[in-house]
This record gives structure tokens, sequence and C-alpha cells, in this order.
């Protein structure tokens, strides 16, 4: 009895494991970066306003209690010292170099200085629930060495969305982004960015929405 029972979890143990769900697995990422303020950086290439890829280097600081997202630029040069602050409600752009800050409606979000709507990188679960993504299973493979799920998404419209093929890598230990790219429908690069420096942290919506008081403000429609 004891020699079947030892066999019978032997069994249970060799068998493989329940297969995950890109949602499932964007759910445990979301868990995490839901849980407290924190701040990544974010480096690799962006493509700019022409079309062209630049470098690209940048922090990225998200309250997700008040869904507020702030972008420090340190490249591309064009872009530098420049930031920018998503909210559900409006688009804050600050330029350095004239110091102005140029506020849209998020629903015409718009990053000046670049050709590819960076709000789209952490909507990744988002994308799917709303259809505009169809994602594949995750695979398993490495990052740099870390054990990580690639997954690899569809947009059933690119003119809409503004890309046609998103990859994202996911580590497994902690569940955490890895990297996203983004291409277009001819396979061009939009934004290919590792993650890496990720910290829980402490900020306010003051910190995070906060500009040179002697900047000039613009209000576009």
């Amino acid at each position: 009895m004891r020699r079947a029972s030892i066999l019978f979890l032997l069994t249970i143990l060799s068998l493989p494991a329940l297969a995950l769900t890109a949602s499932e697995l964007f759910q445990q990422v979301n868990a995490d970066l839901e849980a407290s303020p924190w701040q990544a950086r974010l480096v690799g290439s962006i493509v700019g306003p022409s079309g062209e890829v630049q470098e690209a280097d940048m922090v990225i600081k998200v309250l997700p209690a008040e869904k507020i997202v702030r972008i420090e630029f340190q490249k591309p040069d064009a872009l530098a010292d420049n930031y920018v602050v998503i909210t559900p409600k409006k688009v804050y752009n600050y330029l350095f170099l004239t110091n102005q800050v140029v506020v849209y409606p998020r629903q015409k979000a718009r990053i000046e200085g670049l050709g590819f709507d960076l709000s789209r990188v952490g909507d990744l679960q988002k994308l799917g629930q709303e259809g505009e993504v169809e994602w594949g299973e995750p695979q398993e493979t490495s990052l740099s060495g870390q054990p990580a799920w690639r997954v690899v998404g569809r947009t059933t419209d690119p003119d809409l969305a503004g890309f046609a093929r998103v990859e994202v890598w996911i580590g497994q230990k902690p569940v955490r982004l890895l990297r996203t790219a983004f291409f277009s429908a001819s396979g061009q690069t939009l934004s290919d960015l590792e993650w890496t420096g990720f910290e829980h942290t402490s900020f306010s919506r003051e910190d995070l929405l906060s500009f040179p008081p002697d900047a000039e403000w613009i209000e576009k429609k």
C-alpha cells in the first residue's frame, strides 16, 4: 500500500504543470505593480517623430492608486531633461529647453518628440481585455541568463493601435517585466525597452505632478 502511494505521488509530480495563459501571467505582473508606488529604468530604442530609431534611456515612476505615470527622459538627446506626466484625464509634457508645460487631453495623448505612444507599454493586460491584442501562449525562455516567459501579441487593427505586434519578456522569479518590444506592420521596431532597476518606493501625487513654478503652460484641445 505504501509503495503504491509513493508511485502515485511520483506520477503526479511527473505530470506537466498546467499551462499558464497570457492573461493569468499579466494578472500576476499587475498584482505586483499595483501593490504600491514603484519606479524602474527603461533602456533601449524608440522611434522618433520622423520614423528614425533613437537610443532611449528613461526613468518611469508610477502611482497605481491614482493611475499617474511620470516618465523622465535622459535619452534621446533631444528629450534630455524633458518629462511627461500621464493621468487618467490629461497628459502633461514638460519641455526643458523652452520651460513649457504642454497639456493634451488623455484621449489625444501625445508625447512631444516621439513617434510612439509610450503609454501603451504599461497597458498589456488592458490591451487583451479590450480585444485590441490577441495574445499567444507564454513560452518558457531566458533573458540575460534569467528564466523568463516570452509572450507575443498581434493587434486586430494595426492602424488603430499604432502597432502590429508586441513581444513581452517576463521574469519568473519575481514575476516582473523584463523587456517590451513593439513593431509596425512592416516589421519596423517602434519601441524596444529593457526594464531595469525596478523598486517599490514612496512618492505622492504632488511629487509626480510637480513642474517648475515659472514654466509657461500651453493647453491643447
